[in-house]
C-alpha cells in the first residue's frame, strides 16, 4: 500500500507541475535558478520549454543547472547549441559557463576560445570577468601539463560513501587503519536545510553537514554511516582532525560553514565521542575565518586564514605548543603563499614535505594539490609544485592527505564525473612516498628555521630599501635593480603589518600630463613584479609624482649637469602602517647628491610622507586626461593599485581638512563634479574605517570621517 501511495504522490505532483501554465514556470524556475536550487530549477524550466520551445535564456539557464549538477555532456550540449544559435552575441553567463563546462572536460584549447569571447561580450564590471580572465590562464597551464608518472590511479569512492550531495575533509582513522571519516552536507543531515544565516529553512535552505565514518573492506567500501547523534548536531559538525594518536578528535561545530567553535573531544581509543566537548583552548577561531586545521605531533598547527598581512585571499599560517601555550601565527610566507588562496595543509612525517591546495593561476581549472618541500640546508622552501592529472583536474581538489603506508591518499574533488558536488575519491601510488615512513631530526621544518634564526642571534633591527633607478623601462626590474625589490619582499614578510607605497618619479619630458602617466604605467610594472613575488596587491600602493619633486638639479652653476636627470629617474619605495608602529626600522635610501646639486624636491616629498595629510581625488579615470584643466592645481599626483585599471587624479597637500574642502569646491567649479578629499597618515591613504581608528591620535580626522 505504501508503494501505491507514494506512486500516488508521485503522479500528482507531476501532474500538478505539468498544469502549470508556461509563464508560472518559467517564473518558478527562474527564482529556483537565482537561489541556486538546480534540482528545482532544472524541473520547472524543461517543463517551460517542452511548452515553449526556443527560449534562449531558458535554454542557457537549462545547461548552466545540467553543470552545476556535473551533468556536464548535457552542459555542453545545451550551452554548445545556445552559443551555435547566439552567432557569438550570447549572454556573458552563456559562454562562461560553456568555457566552465569546456574546460571541465579537459578540453583546454577550446574553453580557452570560449574565454575569449566571454570577455568580449562581458562589460568591465561583470562579477565573473575577473575569475574568467584567472581561467584563462589556467586553460594554459592544464593544456601543458603532463600526467604524473608516480600516480598509479585515482578513483571515485563510489556511491556508497559519495551522494548527490556533498562529501568533504576526509581523514583517515588513527585507530582503525580501513576506517575513513569524512563530512557530508545531504539529505538527512541532523540539521537539516539551513541559510547562510544559520536558521532553518526547509524551502530555500541548503543542508547541514554531518561527520560520517566509512569502513573499507576485501569488496570495497562500504555505506557510510553517521557518527551518534551524541556529537552530530542541528549545526554544522565538520571533522578536522586527531591528536594523542587519536584520543582527541578536532572538529568544528557553528550554525555556518563559516562561523562556529573549533571543539576538540577525547575519546581514547574508541572512536566515541562525548556529548558536551570543550573548546580547543589554540590560536585559531572559526568565526574569524580560520579554517583546515592540521596537527602534526601535537605542537605543530597549520591551518588557512584571511587574517591581516597575508598576501592575498587564505595564506597557511602556523603555530607551536611552547610552554602549554599556543604561539602567535606566523605566515609561512611567499614561496607557499600567493596572491590567491591556499587552503587544507597536510604536513607528512618527515616534517618537510608540504601538501596544500591553491587556487592560483598554475592550477588546472580551480583548486589544485601542490607539494613543496623545505630544505633544511638552504633553511627554505622549494617549489611548490603542481601534483598534475590524474590526481588534479580542472574542478576543485583539495583535502589531499596520505595514508598510513605511503602508498595511496584520499582528497575530495568537485570534477565533472563526480555524483553531485564535492566526492571523495583515493589516490594510489605507484611506490610507497618516501615522505610518509621517514622521520628526522628535528622533526619539523620550523624548528629547523628557528635554529638558523637562533644562530643569527637576532632578526634584523633595520632594512634599507634603495631607490630604483632607471634609463628606460627594461630598466625598472632589471638585473640592477633586482637586489631592491628583494629588499622590499624581505621588509614585507619581517613586518606583515606593513603597506607598500611605491613612487615614480620622472624626468621632464613633455606636459606634465604625460609624465604623470608614464610614471603611473611604471609604478605598475614595479608592482606587478612585487605581486609575483608574493606581495599582496591589497598591500601595495602605487603613485606617480612626474617631475615635480626632483633630487638633483640639472643645472649646476649655469652648467648643464646630465647626471642629474639620472637621479631624478627613480622608483621610491616606502613601507608603513597608519594603524601601529612597524616591528622594524624600515629606511628609504637614495643614491649621494653633491651638495651643489642637491634639490629641494626629494626633501619636500619625505616632508608629505610623514604624519597626517589631506589631497583631493579630481577624477578616477581609466584612461589618461587627455585636458589640460589639472594643470592650474599644486601637488598633482595620479595613484592606483596592482591590477586595478584605474587612475586616481589627486591634487594639492594639506595637513587641514578645511584646506582641502575649498580645493576640493575649486575642482567642481571646475569640471570635476566627483571630487572628494582623501586622508593619508605617512604617506598611505586611508579608507573612513582606517580613519575612524586614529581619531584620538589625528583629530583633524574627525572631520573627514563625518564629511
Amino acid at each position: 500500500m505504501l508503494r501505491f501511495a507514494l506512486l500516488g504522490i508521485t503522479l500528482l505532483f507531476t501532474v500538478s507541475l505539468a498544469a502549470q501554465r508556461p509563464a508560472d514556470l518559467k517564473k518558478n524556475g527562474e527564482r529556483a535558478f537565482a537561489s541556486a536550487h538546480w534540482e528545482d530549477a532544472l524541473e520547472q524550466l524543461v517543463q517551460y520549454q517542452q511548452k515553449k520551445p526556443g527560449d534562449l535564456s531558458v535554454l542557457t539557464e537549462i545547461g548552466i543547472c545540467h553543470f552545476q549538477l556535473h551533468h556536464g555532456q548535457k552542459a555542453l550540449d545545451f550551452l554548445s547549441y545556445v552559443a551555435n544559435k547566439s552567432a557569438g552575441k550570447g549572454s556573458p553567463e552563456l559562454y562562461y559557463y560553456l568555457a566552465k563546462t569546456q574546460l571541465g572536460l579537459t578540453g583546454f584549447e577550446n574553453a580557452a576560445l570560449t574565454y575569449k569571447q566571454y570577455l568580449r561580450v562581458a562589460d568591465a564590471r561583470h562579477p565573473l570577468r575577473a575569475n574568467a580572465i584567472d581561467n584563462l590562464q589556467r586553460c594554459l597551464s592544464g593544456a601543458a601539463m603532463s600526467p604524473n608518472e608516480e600516480i598509479a590511479l585515482v578513483e571515485n569512492l563510489g556511491d556508497r560513501v559519495n551522494s548527490a550531495g556533498d562529501e568533504f575533509a576526509p581523514l583517515p582513522s588513527v585507530n582503525h587503519l580501513d576506517r575513513l571519516y569524512y563530512a557530508a552536507a545531504r539529505p538527512g543531515c541532523t540539521g537539516g536545510k539551513r541559510n547562510e544565516q544559520g536558521y532553518e529553512d526547509p524551502k530555500n535552505g541548503k543542508w547541514c553537514a554531518d561527520m560520517f565514518y566509512a569502513n573499507r573492506r576485501p569488496s570495497g567500501w562500504e555505506k557510510g554511516d553517521p557518527l551518534s547523534g551524541l556529537i552530530n548536531s542541528p549545526r554544522h559538525e565538520i571533522a578536522l582532525d586527531f591528536g594523542k594518536n587519536g584520543e582527541i578528535l578536532y572538529f568544528f561545530r557553528g550554525f555556518t560553514p563559516y562561523s562556529g567553535d573549533i571543539l576538540a573531544d577525547t575519546a581514547e581509543v574508541k572512536d566515541e565521542y562525548a556529548l558536551e566537548p570543550p573548546g580547543f583552548n589554540g590560536p585559531v577561531r572559526g568565526e574569524n575565518g580560520d579554517v583546515a586545521l592540521f596537527f602534526f605531533n601535537d605542537s605543530t598547527l597549520l591551518f588557512a586564514s584571511r587574517q591581516e598581512g597575508g598576501y592575498g585571499g587564505l595564506d597557511l599560517y602556523i603555530s607551536r605548543l611552547q610552554d602549554s601555550v599556543w604561539t602567535r601565527p606566523r605566515n609561512l610566507g611567499p614561496f607557499i603563499n600567493s596572491a590567491y588562496d591556499e587552503t587544507t595543509p597536510f604536513l607528512a612525517p618527515d616534517g618537510r614535505t608540504l601538501y596544500f591546495s591553491s587556487n592560483r593561476t598554475e592550477s588546472m581549472g580551480g583548486l589544485d594539490i601542490f607539494m613543496a618541500h623545505f630544505n633544511d640546508k638552504e633553511n627554505a622552501w622549494q617549489g611548490p609544485v603542481n601534483m598534475g592529472p590524474p590526481l588534479n583536474s580542472p574542478g576543485d581538489d583539495a583535502f589531499f592527505r596520505l595514508s598510513t603506508d605511503g602508498r595511496g591518499g584520499w582528497f575530495a574533488s568537485d570534477r565533472l564525473d563526480s555524483y553531485g558536488q564535492r566526492d571523495l575519491y583515493g589516490v594510489y601510488f605507484k611506490s610507497e612516498q618516501i615522505e610518509q615512513i621517514t622521520a628526522t631530526n628535528p622533526a619539523v621544518f620550523a624548528d629547523v628555521q628557528a635554529r638558523a634564526a637562533a644562530s643569527a642571534n637576532a632578526l634584523p633591527t633595520e632594512i634599507s630599501l634603495p631607490a630604483l633607478y632607471y634609463v628606460n623601462d627594461k630598466d625598472l626590474t632589471g638585473p640592477d635593480n633586482t637586489l631592491a625589490i628583494s629588499n622590499v619582499v624581505e621588509a614585507a614578510q619581517l613586518a606583515p603589518n606593513g603597506k607598500v607605497l611605491v613612487t615614480v618619479h620622472t624626468d621632464i619630458t613633455g606636459p606634465s600630463k604625460f609624465d604623470l602617466f608614464y610614471g603611473i604605467q611604471r609604478a605598475q610594472m614595479v608592482g606587478t613584479a612585487l605581486v609575483s613575488r608574493g606581495i599582496s596587491p591589497n598591500r601595495i600602493q602605487l603613485q606617480s609624482a612626474g617631475p615635480a619633486y626632483p633630487a638633483a638639479r640639472t643645472v649646476v652653476c649655469t652648467e648643464d649637469y646630465p647626471a642629474g636627470n639620472l637621479m631624478n629617474k627613480r622608483v621610491e619605495i616606502r613601507m608603513a602602517s597608519p594603524n601601529g608602529r612597524l616591528p622594524l626600522d624600515i629606511k628609504l635610501s637614495r643614491r649621494e647628491t653633491p651638495a651643489a646639486a642637491i634639490a629641494a624636491g626629494a626633501a619636500q616629498y619625505d616632508q608629505q610622507c610623514s604624519g597626517l595629510a589631506f589631497r583631493v581625488e579630481a577624477v578616477a579615470a581609466r584612461q589618461i586626461l587627455t585636458t589640460d584643466a589639472m594643470a592650474m592645481f599644486d601637488d598633482v599626483l595620479i595613484e592606483s593599485h596592482p591590477n586595478e585599471g584605474v587612475y586616481h587624479y589627486m591634487a594639492g597637500f594639506f595637513r587641514k581638512f578645511d584646506q582641502a574642502q575649498t580645493l576640493k569646491k575649486s575642482l567642481q567649479n571646475e569640471g570635476f563634479p566627483d571630487a572628494s578629499v582623501a586622508a593619508y597618515v605617512d604617506g598611505l591613504r586611508l579608507e573612513k574605517a582606517e580613519a575612524i581608528g586614529l581619531v584620538k591620535k589625528y583629530p583633524e580626522l574627525a572631520q573627514f570621517i563625518t564629511n
